[in-house]
């Protein structure tokens, strides 16, 4: 006879939009039978470029000021009383982490952003039960100076992340915001003629400006992003200058997809995917275009990668698979 899931009140002091890490993680944590808090709104410093920036400097010029989710995250949680506060890409400072442990909360932060993008001192606060972070440099690091700090990478939805019977198309398509290497990229692609469909917010006006005519006009999310996974001829996945050997969400949701995904050729993949078999690695435009030309060629041999990539991330990379380890990791479950 199993015995009973104890129902646990997480508290998730940051908004939860649409296909975000947050609402991925809400979603799953309700689907496990928990009651789940998190703020209807968003915090000032989330609602647009000049907001974040009247915020950084407020937070640099008085430091000791709580910011906005902090004070978010001590109100709920005198009403709310959660088993656990969960931050996800978020930090808290050393008082605010005291006063939730004083309630009776477990802490613990996940983040899912490349270590670099830390304001201040980041997650470096006392009062952490665990932290669990995507970059195995990081964890190190993190451990080296007494953190209960874990490797752990993103995930995906098996609701949404999956496959749409989105019909198949010749597109290369991009995803996600379009920073400097990411643009630059896609122009080098360009000037090869590749058949680009790029998808997000509305590229910066300082960038190439062939990228905005193959720019789509779509941010897509949930079963539509996973529509234009599955349908394009293969999915391009890049990071910025700052993400070192670690993956983004894409590395999952485009094989939880069903798409064809290259990748750049990082030792972080083969932890999660076998490179060849279920996912493509790449050091070169030349390589993208040489897996593009094949794609097209030898459809059973992408089809192959396809369906191998789509299996190893169903079977090994949920987001309930990395929240029962979370939940483990601080005696809740």
């Amino acid at each position: 006879m199993t015995s009973p899931i104890r129902q646990l009140r997480v508290l998730i002091p940051y908004f939860a939009g649409a296909d975000t890490f947050q609402d991925n993680v809400a979603y799953t944590l309700r689907q496990m039978g928990h009651i789940v808090e998190t703020p209807d709104y968003k915090f000032r410093r989330n609602r647009g470029r000049l907001n974040r920036i009247l915020v950084d400097t407020l937070t640099a010029t008085r430091p000791e000021r709580w910011e906005e989710h902090e004070t978010y995250a001590v109100a709920t949680a005198r009403k709310f009383t959660p088993d656990l506060v969960l931050c996800l890409t978020q930090t808290l400072r050393a008082e605010t982490l005291a006063e939730l442990r004083g309630l009776g909360a477990r802490c613990v932060a996940w983040w899912g952003d490349p270590p670099a993008n830390m304001r201040g001192m980041g997650l470096l606060a006392d009062g952490w039960d665990a932290i669990f972070i995507k970059d195995a440099m990081s964890v190190q690091k993190m451990q080296a100076v007494g953190f209960n700090a874990q490797l752990m990478h993103e995930a995906i939805n098996p609701d949404w992340h999956c496959p749409q019977g989105a019909p198949r198309d010749n597109t290369l398509a991009v995803v996600g915001n379009f920073y400097g290497y990411r643009q630059i990229l896609v122009s080098r692609l360009m000037d090869a003629d590749a058949e680009l469909a790029l998808h997000g917010f509305s590229p910066p006006r300082w960038g190439d400006p062939r990228i905005q005519e193959h720019y789509t006009g779509r941010y897509v999310t949930r079963a539509e992003k996973s529509m234009v996974f599955e349908g394009a001829l293969a999915s391009l996945n890049c990071t910025t200058m700052s993400e070192g050997n670690s993956l983004n969400c894409r590395a999952f949701e485009i094989n939880g997809a069903a798409g064809l995904q290259l990748i750049e050729d990082k030792p972080a993949v083969a932890e999660c995917f076998e490179p060849g078999r279920e996912i493509l690695t790449y050091r070169s435009v030349d390589e993208i275009l040489e897996y593009l030309a094949r794609a097209r060629s030898d459809q059973a041999w992408a089809e192959g990668i396809r369906k191998a990539g789509y299996r190893r991330a169903h079977a090994e990379h949920t987001y309930a698979q990395r929240l029962d380890r979370i939940l483990k990791s601080v005696d809740l479950k």
